[in-house]
C-alpha cells in the first residue's frame, strides 16, 4: 500500500509513519507537514491507496485538503486524524473512511490498517459471476450501482448506467452480493451497493447514477446499515 501522510504536527507525523511501518501491513509512506505539497505530490502523478490528513491545520485544514483531493478525481480511502468527532458532517462530504483519535496507539493505527487492506482487497477484486446468453462473464462488485429483478429477470445496472439482462435465479446473485459489505438488500426486487448511494430520504434511495431506488417497510432495518457505512 502506498500511504500519504500529511500533519503539520511533524511530530505527529513522524510517529504515524512509524506505527503504520510496525502494523504488519506492507506500506510506503510519503510523510508531509504542509497540505499544499501533500496536493502537489498527489497531482504530480504519485500512486496513492490512502491518506491519512489531519483535520486541524492551518491555511488548508484536512477536510479542505480532502476535498480539493476528491475534486481532482482521488478516490481511495481517506483516514483523518482528530482529537473530537466534530468534523462527522463535513467528512460524510468527502467519504472519509475512517478516523484515528490522537493521541495515536499501535493497536488502532493496526486496526485501521487491517481495515484498508480488507477495503482495498474488495473493492480491487470481488467480483459477480453470471451467465448472459450461454457466456460465462465477470462483473467487478466495484463496477455495479445497483441490482434489480423483473418477472424473474435480473437486471444489473452499472455505474455508467449500461445494463446487464441475465436470466437467472435472483437468489443466486443475491448470496453472492450479499456476502460483500457494500451491498444491502432494502427491497424485495433491489440491491444496492451502499458506496453508490447519494441521499437517502424518507423510504427512497437516490444513487449517484441517477436511480430511484425504494425502501419497502420489510426492509426498513437496512437504514441503519446504510448510515453507519456512510458515517464509518
Amino acid at each position: 500500500m502506498n500511504i500519504l501522510v500529511c500533519d503539520d504536527m511533524k511530530e505527529d507525523a513522524d510517529r504515524l509513519a512509524t506505527l503504520i511501518a510496525q502494523s504488519g501491513f506492507e506500506a510506503q509512506t510519503a510523510v508531509f507537514t504542509c497540505p499544499k505539497q501533500a496536493l502537489d505530490h498527489f497531482l504530480s502523478g504519485a500512486s496513492i491507496d490512502a491518506c491519512f490528513l489531519d483535520i486541524i491545520m492551518p491555511k488548508m485544514n484536512g477536510i479542505k485538503l480532502a476535498e480539493k483531493l476528491r475534486e481532482n478525481n482521488f478516490e481511495n480511502d481517506i483516514v483523518f486524524l482528530t482529537t473530537s468527532n466534530d468534523f462527522a458532517s463535513q467528512s460524510y462530504q468527502v467519504k472519509a473512511f475512517d478516523y484515528l483519535l490522537k493521541p495515536l496507539t499501535s493497536e488502532r493505527v493496526s486496526y485501521i490498517m487491517g481495515k484498508l487492506k480488507k477495503s482495498q482487497e474488495n473493492a480491487d477484486k470481488a467480483e459477480l459471476s453470471i451467465e448472459t446468453h450461454g457466456v460465462a462473464r465477470i462483473v467487478p462488485f466495484r463496477d455495479i450501482s445497483h441490482v434489480e429483478v423483473i418477472n424473474h429477470t435480473v437486471y444489473i445496472k452499472l455505474l455508467d448506467k449500461s445494463i446487464i439482462k441475465v436470466y437467472a435465479t435472483f437468489g443466486k446473485i443475491e448470496e453472492q452480493l450479499l456476502a460483500d459489505s457494500r451491498f444491502a438488500k432494502c427491497h424485495r426486487s433491489y440491491i444496492v451497493n451502499i458506496s453508490e448511494i447519494m441521499t437517502m430520504a424518507n423510504n427512497e434511495l437516490t444513487m449517484k447514477n441517477g436511480s430511484k431506488i425504494p425502501i419497502s417497510r420489510s426492509y426498513s432495518q437496512v437504514k441503519d446499515k446504510i448510515v453507519k457505512w456512510m458515517f464509518k
